[in-house]
């Protein structure tokens, strides 16, 4: 399978989870404004990759390496599936990001 629709997959449903986080939290403006930013960047990563931009695909790696590292963290505070789920995918998502060949793929 061709990683570009999985890296766009990723960020679509990675973008979803965050505006889903917003609504939850839609009480507290700061949280509900921070979720749907972090949201709105994700899927903005989507359609770059999607367009095959090559700011998008940098941006990718290092939103990719902060997902994972969160997600670490999210699970030293408290073990959970949400927090193993997302790092588990973010650390497969940057493993093929970090590939150059990948790279040069998405570049077409």
């Amino acid at each position: 399978m061709k990683p570009r629709p999985i890296l766009i997959l990723f960020f679509l449903l990675m973008s979803i989870y965050f505006y889903g986080l917003g609504l939850l939290s839609i009480s507290d403006k700061l949280m509900f404004l921070g979720f749907w930013g972090i949201g709105s960047i994700h899927l903005l990563i989507s359609f770059g990759i999607f367009l095959g931009k090559d700011i998008a695909i940098t941006t990718a790696t290092y939103v990719a390496l902060l997902d994972f590292l969160f997600g670490l963290l999210w699970g030293i505070v408290g073990l959970t599936l949400s927090s193993f789920t997302l790092a588990i995918l973010s650390a497969l998502v940057l493993f093929l990001l970090l590939d150059e060949d990948v790279r040069m793929n998405l570049k077409v």
